[in-house]
């Protein structure tokens, strides 16, 4: 994530950014690691529910998950909202 956020900040930030086609291809990308992102904490869901442990436990569990799911997908989250935005500023200039 770091290379990715770091590449595209400053990618953002320039003025004489004019193309639509580039934040396509970030989004793109973006959503990628978001579908990996999630498919992992399914998977990980799925783990513990499939496992015999007592249901405590279980929902402690699945708590942690979720929130390490939140926190690992907030930085593309923020950084999917910033393309969008930059896409509908430039998509407005033309």
């Amino acid at each position: 994530m770091t290379h990715l956020k770091h590449d595209n900040d400053e990618k953002l930030h320039r003025s004489d950014y004019p193309d639509t086609s580039s934040i396509d291809a970030m989004m793109r990308e973006v959503l990628h690691m978001l579908g990996n992102i999630d498919f992992a904490h399914d998977v990980e869901l799925e783990k513990i529910e499939k496992n015999g442990t007592d249901q405590t436990l279980k929902t402690s569990l699945k708590r942690k998950i979720v929130a390490a799911h939140y926190e690992r997908r907030e930085p593309y989250v923020a950084l999917l909202t910033t393309l969008r935005q930059r896409q509908h500023r430039l998509s407005h200039r033309i």
